[in-house]
C-alpha cells in the first residue's frame, strides 16, 4: 500500500491529502503502519490558529499514534515485524518522515510502548495513543525532575504528608496527575467544573475545588487548603496564573510549573516553570524511569484500570478528518481527540 500525508502547505490553511515517499527505517528506526492518532493541544495551535509558527512548510504534523511494526532497522533487536505499538514522538525531532499525520510513519525514539495481545486489543491501542504524550510528561515532571515517587502497580502505596495542587483536574493533564500522584502515596487538591466533577471525583484527589467561583473566593479556599509542596498549573492562561500565583505566593513563594510560557507579571517570590517535561527522561539518570513508563506503567495500567483515559471524542475519516479533528481540539471542551 503506497503511503498518503495530511500535509500543512501554509499558515492557517486546511491540510491537504497527498502521495508522500513510503520511507525506509534506518538502522534503529521502526517503520509503522498507521492506526489510530492522538491529537495533541499543540498540532491545533500551530496547523489552525498559528500560535506556534511552524517551518519548514509542507509539513506533516503529528506526535502521537498507534499501529503494527512493517519493518525495522538493521539494527533494531528488541522489535519485530507485526508487533503493535503506541509511539510518542520526541519533542523538537525534525523530518516529515516522523510526523503522525499519515499512512506510514518512521520512528527513531525510545518512548515506544508495546499493546498487551488480547482480546480487547483495540481498545487498547485507543486508549494507550489517547494518554501516552500526556502521561509521559506527567511522570517526567513529578518523577523524572521532582524526584518524587512512582506508583506501585501491584500493591497500594502508604500516604505521604506532601500535599500537592494540581489546578485544572478535568483536562487530559491535570486527571492523569490526581491518577499517578494519589496512587503514588500524595495527597492532591484539584479544581473542576461542577460538570465535570462526577468524573473528576473518581480519579483519587483528596479535594476537589470549583473553579468556577469568584477568583478572590477560590484563592482563598486553595490557600486554606494548603500549603503545598508542588503547584502545578495545567490550564496555564492569565487567570488560572493569577490564582495559582497567588497561592504561591500566600505561602511564601516558590516555583509554579506551568503547560506554556508566558508573560504574566508575578509576584517577586513566584518563579514560572515550563519545559517540555518528557524531556527528563531521556536524561541518562532517568533511562530506566523511561524504560519503567512503556514497558510497565502504560500498559499495565491500562489494562488493570489503574489509568483512566479522560473522556474522548472519535472522528472517523482516517487522514481525511484531520481537518474536523484539529477544529475539535481547538474548542477545547477537555476531551481527547
Amino acid at each position: 500500500m503506497s503511503n498518503l500525508a495530511a500535509i500543512l502547505a501554509t499558515p492557517k490553511t486546511p491540510l491537504e491529502i497527498h502521495p508522500v515517499p513510503k520511507y525506509t527505517p534506518g538502522p534503529t528506526e521502526l517503520l509503522i503502519r498507521n492506526e489510530c492518532i492522538a491529537l495533541n493541544p499543540i498540532e491545533a495551535k500551530i496547523a489552525v490558529l498559528n500560535v506556534i509558527p511552524y517551518t519548514p512548510y509542507l509539513a506533516i504534523l503529528g506526535s502521537t499514534y498507534g499501529g503494527t511494526i512493517q519493518a525495522v532497522g538493521s539494527q533494531v533487536q528488541d522489535w519485530s515485524v507485526g508487533e503493535r505499538v503506541v509511539v510518542s514522538k520526541r519533542f523538537g525531532v525534525k523530518g516529515n518522515q516522523y510526523g503522525a499525520f499519515q499512512r506510514y510513519v518512521v520512528c527513531a525514539d525510545r518512548m515506544v510502548s508495546r499493546v498487551p495481545a488480547g482480546a480487547a486489543e483495540e481498545e487498547m491501542i485507543e486508549k494507550m495513543a489517547s494518554v501516552m504524550m500526556n502521561l509521559t510528561c506527567v511522570v517526567g515532571l513529578f518523577t523524572g525532575r521532582l524526584e518524587l515517587e512512582r506508583p506501585p502497580l501491584e500493591v497500594i502505596a502508604e500516604t505521604k504528608e506532601k500535599k500537592i495542587l494540581v489546578y485544572g483536574g478535568s483536562s487530559s493533564f491535570g486527571g492523569l496527575s490526581e491518577q499517578y500522584l494519589s496512587q503514588a502515596g500524595y495527597q492532591v487538591i484539584t479544581t473542576s467544573s461542577s460538570r465535570s466533577f462526577p468524573f473528576v471525583s473518581t480519579l483519587g484527589a483528596a479535594e476537589v475545588v470549583d473553579h468556577t467561583q469568584d477568583p478572590s473566593t477560590l484563592t482563598a479556599e486553595l490557600i486554606a487548603q494548603g500549603p503545598y509542596n508542588v503547584v502545578v498549573d495545567f490550564v496555564s492562561i492569565p487567570a488560572t496564573i493569577s490564582v495559582t500565583a497567588a497561592v504561591l505566593a500566600a505561602q511564601g513563594g516558590g516555583r509554579l510549573f506551568t503547560m506554556q510560557p508566558g508573560r504574566e507579571e508575578l509576584p517577586a517570590n513566584v518563579e514560572r516553570v515550563f519545559e517540555p517535561y518528557s524531556e527528563s527522561l531521556y536524561e541518562p539518570r532517568n533511562k530506566e524511569l523511561l524504560k519503567w513508563v512503556v514497558d510497565s506503567y502504560l500498559p499495565r495500567g491500562i489494562k488493570m484500570g489503574l489509568i483512566k483515559p479522560m473522556p474522548v471524542d472519535k472522528v472517523s475519516g482516517g487522514l481525511f478528518g484531520i481537518n474536523q479533528a484539529l477544529v475539535e481540539m481547538v474548542k477545547g471542551r477537555g476531551r481527547k481527540v
